[in-house]
């Protein structure tokens, strides 16, 4: 237990913050915390998918080759990762809010400069050092949301809040759709970079610290009075140097955020595994989402089909996480195992031949299964560390799995540069679900042994 402040401890009434979250309902202020966190993270994926979107029309712009692109992208994800294990780490030494609003700062500029890119070199690096902003957004957003939502509705708010990035990653297309041949490729980052500054901006007043940080710290005491009462607490300020109560958070353990803390104290194996686990589900992800289209035309679907049948990996993935949402809150882990056991034969069905409309079953439950666990994984990982450690444990595992959404992304091409056929390289590239099923269990025995030693 860790009490702020710790003089007049005897007088003062002791408000129990972890109480007030605990019974906290979907209104009021947690339900304009989970809006304006997705508004954060939509800014953030649509920011992430510009360069993707005005792609095709630089190519003819500049007169340069598509495959050229392949370094925007992968220099743009290497800043992702930077920025997930730096800001992550940030994030637990300065603050959630300062950590966030200054990210979404540092990328709203960046995006808004490539607009003004006058060649691929100096696109590439802005959108490498945009990227650092972006990736350090997603574990600080995470560790925020996390930190104010009850257990028993963690993973529920925390899908709520990061669907925000999948609509905006996907909405990216419909303005790119309409605005490109009206105004041209610089506003797809124009609309990025300025909505990202507004949205910095405007976060100063409305984006609050997360409470736990802020006890645990021992700072801000007339801003953990201030928030308590927005949570349901009575006490208030007596003056402007007084309070009129101590406030206390249950459970939790004053830790310094360093990369060995990330496995200590119960963490040795759970770190590792939940790395491992990312890195496998988004190579998976990746490689469905970038390679699906390319492999359906390969069928004997037609053209405009295999598109549709691919879109229906999105749609299933959004549409999955926000279902099973509840059950990760119940289950934790053993939702990301069904989901691994559910994968594989699915998978593996993508390559065999079948009538289209099975096709878009099986791809829309692919995206389920994918991209559902996905979002399960952002939830498990906000539940597996204590508050000192939580970006930084967020942030580690989203920046190491990013080396599997690169190994995902290339693989397409090297099996295809094989000459498999399309149902083998379905069935091998399935096997990743077997290992996810398997690390899994693990996890989850060793989670259990991490909660023995009161480290969630």
């Amino acid at each position: 237990m860790t009490v702020l402040p710790e003089s007049a401890s005897a007088v003062a009434p002791a408000v129990d913050i972890t109480a007030l979250i605990e019974r906290q309902k979907l209104r009021g202020f947690s339900l304009g915390l989970i809006a304006w966190c997705f508004v954060i993270v939509l800014i953030d994926g649509y920011d992430q998918v510009a360069a993707a979107y005005a792609a095709p029309t630089l190519v003819r712009a500049w007169h340069v080759k598509a495959t050229e692109f392949g370094h925007v992208f992968g220099y743009g994800l290497v800043g992702v990762l930077v920025g997930s294990l730096l800001l992550g780490f940030l994030g637990d030494r300065i603050g959630r809010r300062l950590t966030i609003i200054y990210g979404v700062l540092w990328f709203g500029i960046l995006t808004l400069a490539c607009s003004r890119a006058a060649s691929l070199d100096q696109l590439t690096v802005l959108r490498f050092v945009a990227g650092i902003g972006m990736g350090g957004v997603v574990p600080n957003t995470v560790a925020l949301v996390s930190e104010y939502a009850p257990k028993a509705r963690r993973a529920t708010w925390i899908t709520l809040m990061f669907s925000g990035f999948s609509i905006g990653a996907g909405g990216g297309g419909a303005i790119a759709s309409w605005m490109l041949p009206r105004f041209g490729w610089p506003v797809l980052f124009e609309v990025g970079g300025v909505a990202a500054i507004a949205v910095a901006l405007v976060s100063f007043a409305v984006l609050p610290e997360s409470v736990r940080f802020l006890i645990l710290r021992g700072r801000a005491p007339r801003e953990v009075a201030r928030i308590a009462r927005r949570l349901g607490s009575d006490s208030v300020l007596d003056d402007a140097d007084n309070q009129a109560a101590r406030y206390i958070v249950q459970d939790e353990t004053r830790i310094r955020a360093t990369p060995l803390a990330l496995f200590g104290n119960g963490l040795v194996r759970v770190t590792p595994l939940l790395w491992a686990l990312f890195v496998l589900n988004s190579l998976a992800l990746h490689f469905l989402q970038n390679w699906l289209p390319i492999l359906f035309s390969m069928s004997a679907l037609p053209a405009a089909q295999a598109a549709k049948a691919a879109m229906m990996f999105p749609v299933g993935g959004t549409v999955g996480a926000l279902a099973l949402c509840r059950c990760v809150d119940r289950y934790g882990i053993a939702v990301i195992l069904l989901l691994a056991l559910v994968g594989l034969p699915v998978c593996i069905s993508l390559g065999m031949p079948m009538p289209a409309l099975w096709l878009y079953g099986a791809s829309f439950m692919s995206g389920v299964c994918v991209i559902g666990s996905q979002f399960a994984l952002y939830a498990v990982a906000g539940m597996l560390y204590p508050t000192m450690l939580r970006s930084a444990g967020v942030g580690s595992a989203i920046g190491i799995g990013k080396l599997g959404s690169v190994i995902g992304s290339v693989l397409g091409g090297v099996l295809l540069a094989m000459h498999w056929p399309v149902a083998d390289l379905f069935m091998n590239v399935s096997g990743v679900f077997i290992f996810i099923a398997l690390l899994s269990v693990w996890l989850g025995v060793n989670r259990r042994r991490a909660a023995s030693q009161s480290i969630a």
